[in-house]
């Protein structure tokens, strides 16, 4: 049971299972949530980045003893780093489908230190990365929301 419930979170709501890109996916998904659900805007609010950051280090750690390093199974971390990338910013199709591409690019090109933070030891190593991908992806959109309409 324990197994099934850390899968069901860690590879949120079974997109690290999808047999493309399921970062990607999983990522997706998640900005649909945040643009659609009523209400979504909790899901990028400070309290629940909060909530999640731990629990997903917890289960990309469990996860990793079922499923290997890393494995492309977990992808709670792809939520942390949307969740981080949207952070200030309300629901609206311009913000979210600019935060989705540019937490995409940081969390493939990982600029430093995103990529020595893999090096941390179990769901540390997994998290930990997306989240400063986050931090670029939310910097990055602010700067292009002084410039551009977001809303």
């Amino acid at each position: 049971m324990k197994k099934f419930f850390a899968t069901l979170l860690g590879s949120f709501f079974y997109t690290g299972f999808f047999p493309i890109a399921p970062a990607t996916f999983a990522s997706f998904v998640w900005l649909l949530a945040w643009l659609f659900l009523p209400g979504g805007r909790w899901l990028s609010h400070p309290a629940a980045l909060a909530a999640v950051v731990p629990l997903a280090i917890w289960l990309a750690f469990m996860m990793e003893g079922w499923y290997g390093t890393d494995a492309s199974k977990i992808v709670i971390d792809e939520v942390v780093g949307m969740q981080v990338t949207l952070l200030i910013f309300e629901p609206a199709w311009r913000a979210g489908a600019a935060g989705f591409l540019l937490f995409r690019f940081f969390d493939i090109v990982k600029p430093f230190p995103v990529g020595r933070s893999q090096r941390l030891r179990g769901g540390f190593g997994v998290v930990v990365d997306d989240l400063l991908a986050g931090l670029y992806s939310l910097a990055a959109l602010y700067l292009l929301g002084r410039f551009v309409d977001l809303g």
